[in-house]
């Protein structure tokens, strides 16, 4: 593990302590690994402050993985959708936090409408992403891509997306979200779509 692995799996184990301990001195105990991991990281790892304010957040759940979703959507001359973000102008995937109430599968095509304006139906789950072995960060997602079809576009900017757009990937010169979806990412879901084959980390 690296680094920034080791400090979310020491805090996780915190997190979990302070949710399920009922000793009073165990409880100092969680809190203070919390406090000395804070004071730690500023040093030993490479998040950004405001990744590792968030890392540091009060949870009164078990600490697990959060889910996001992505659709990997083609045109008819097999280019792939990608949405350009409303504030930091960078070009991604369509999609977004797996939200309660939803199947991965209903939540990535009210991703595709909201952001892109498709329309579309779910043909099959590509991969399955850990951003801690793709694109580390103060959470840990696994990312759920989607292979979809779109059966109708109606495209409007909206608060998350200025444009879309359809890339050859193969000669993509716009600047990605990294922490969305790496230049790897979308080369090996290029692959996984022509192949008929899933990717799972």
């Amino acid at each position: 593990m690296s680094v920034d692995q080791l400090i979310k799996r020491l805090n996780a184990i915190a997190d979990a302590g302070l949710i399920y301990g009922k000793n009073a001195f165990d409880l100092e105990r969680y809190q203070d690994i919390k406090d000395v991991l804070r004071e730690l990281t500023g040093d030993l790892s490479d998040l950004t402050p405001a990744e590792l304010s968030d890392l540091f957040l009060p949870t009164s759940h078990y600490p697990t993985p959060m889910i996001d979703v992505r659709a990997f959507v083609k045109n008819d001359d097999g280019n792939v959708l990608l949405v350009r973000d409303q504030a930091k102008g960078d070009w991604a995937l369509p999609g977004g936090y797996g939200e309660i109430g939803f199947s991965p599968c209903e939540n990535v095509l009210k991703e595709l409408v909201e952001e892109a304006g498709v329309t579309g139906e779910v043909v099959r789950l590509l991969a399955v992403f850990d951003t801690n072995k793709w694109q580390p960060q103060g959470r840990q997602y696994y990312k759920l891509v989607f292979e979809c079809h779109a059966l109708s576009e109606d495209f409007q900017v909206n608060s998350e997306t200025s444009e879309i757009g359809y890339f050859n990937l193969k000669a993509l010169t716009v600047p990605l979200s990294e922490k969305r979806n790496t230049r790897s990412q979308l080369n090996l879901l290029e692959e996984l779509s022509q192949t008929g084959k899933q990717y799972v980390d």
